[in-house]
């Protein structure tokens, strides 16, 4: 059976808080490129979470959509999704 999630909970660092955050897809996996491909998401993952709700703005003053967070735990064993906002 296969972890279906759409949501991590997300850590930013700077702000030291936590958010529930989308998870739009997976952008590199250290267990090898086939799982990258298939969307496996395992301890280690880079992840592109939605970050719109969080009001980021870029020095130019546009919304940022898209962020990398890093997993932190193994989902498979826990049943849900931690990771850390890249800055």
């Amino acid at each position: 059976m296969a972890l279906r999630a759409t949501k991590a909970n997300v850590t930013h660092p700077e702000l030291q808080a936590t958010f529930q955050l989308e998870i739009l897809g997976v952008k590199k996996n250290p267990q090898g490129a086939v799982t990258t491909q298939l969307g496996v998401i395992t301890k280690g993952t880079v992840l592109e979470v939605n970050v719109s709700d969080l009001g980021l703005v870029t020095p130019s003053g546009k919304v940022v959509w898209g962020k990398y967070a890093q997993v932190t735990n193994n989902p498979e064993l826990d049943g849900c999704i931690n990771a850390v906002l890249l800055v």
